[in-house]
């Protein structure tokens, strides 16, 4: 097992750039290692997650390597001032093909979170298109919330979901094979909440059709 490439370390955080088909931390139900587990084993000592991404995504998350940075990160997280930048490959062109998606998200009866007409969270994405990847859309989103799935869930309420998505609506065309859902989070920076000197990492998607 290769270890994980790592993009920035210090004593308090570390910005890694996680594999598809790994768990953060344990889900119901699962077990085996996750990415915690694996950066615990790798950097030793402390190491906690203070945010998600999926199992199939890929690219930057953060971690905490001691507890003032847990709490410090926490923060950063609870008030949106990281700047988060995915890549996502999506089935349809967008139209228009960039703008501001202000949509609230709430989990349906299945715990699936879905854009829903009131009620819900505050979900505000970013979008634009970059360029056409056959018969696909390769587009930039900037987060300026973080829900669960917001960036799934709100490309597929504007009828472009993202390539190898079955939970939000992808359905397969005979030429397409793609092993997971297309989706990486390209770009990470912030403040550091306790150096103070500035972060900013890339992580380079481990598909072409999602480099731009």
């Amino acid at each position: 097992m290769s270890d994980i490439e790592i993009l920035y370390q210090d004593d308090h955080l570390a910005i890694v750039n996680k594999p598809p088909g790994l768990l953060v931390v344990n889900a119901p139900g699962r077990k085996g290692l996750n990415l915690v587990d694996r950066l615990r084993r790798q950097l030793g000592g402390y190491v906690e997650a203070v945010h998600r991404l999926d199992e199939d995504t890929t690219g930057a998350i953060v971690v905490a390597r001691d507890a003032h940075g847990r709490t410090a990160l926490e923060r950063v997280f609870r008030t949106h001032t990281a700047e988060r930048v995915y890549l996502a490959l999506v089935t349809n062109a967008p139209s228009p093909p960039a703008g501001r998606i202000d949509a609230r998200l709430a989990p349906d009866e299945g715990g699936i979170m879905r854009v829903v007409p009131r009620g819900g969270e505050t979900a505000v994405t970013h979008y634009e298109s970059l360029e056409r990847r056959d018969r696909c859309t390769l587009v930039l989103c900037r987060l300026e919330t973080g829900r669960r799935n917001q960036i799934r869930a709100h490309l597929a309420a504007l009828g472009c979901p993202v390539a190898g998505d079955r939970k939000y609506g992808y359905r397969k065309r005979p030429s397409e094979r793609f092993e997971r859902v297309m989706l990486h989070s390209w770009r990470l920076a912030f403040r550091h909440p306790l150096l103070g000197h500035a972060v900013d990492v890339a992580a380079v998607p481990p598909e072409r059709q999602l480099r731009p």
